[in-house]
């Protein structure tokens, strides 16, 4: 390997050896998709599900650093006062809303009108 080429790897250029690797075309990179027949039985499966208790709907939202309920709930709802009602739905992880820790998984229930 020569000095040029490894200046082609360090600003993101192809080696020589790279360059010269080619793909067929009957050769294939990527899984084939699904039949639309069977995407349509997962589609019509999943609408037959029983509805989610509460505190399983919504999103998901992991804990940074520097998170407090208020700033995530202006962030999700628009409005930090909402905050009770991600305390409410993760009362079985947290026991204050003013402790909440990074990396901790917290449901956002979806707010309902």
């Amino acid at each position: 390997m020569g000095i040029m080429d490894s200046f082609k790897n360090v600003f993101g250029g192809k080696s020589d050896s790279e360059a010269d690797a080619t793909v067929s075309p009957n050769q294939t990179t990527a899984a084939a998709p699904e039949p639309v027949e069977e995407l349509q039985q997962e589609a019509v499966a999943a609408d037959s599900e029983e509805p989610r208790p509460a505190a399983e709907q919504g999103r998901k939202y992991t804990v940074q650093s520097g998170d407090t309920l208020w700033k995530i709930a202006e962030e999700m709802y628009g409005n930090g006062s909402n905050y009770t009602k991600i305390f409410d739905a993760n009362s079985d992880l947290l026991e204050h809303p003013d402790r909440i820790f990074p990396g901790q998984e917290l449901v956002i229930p979806d707010l309902v009108d």
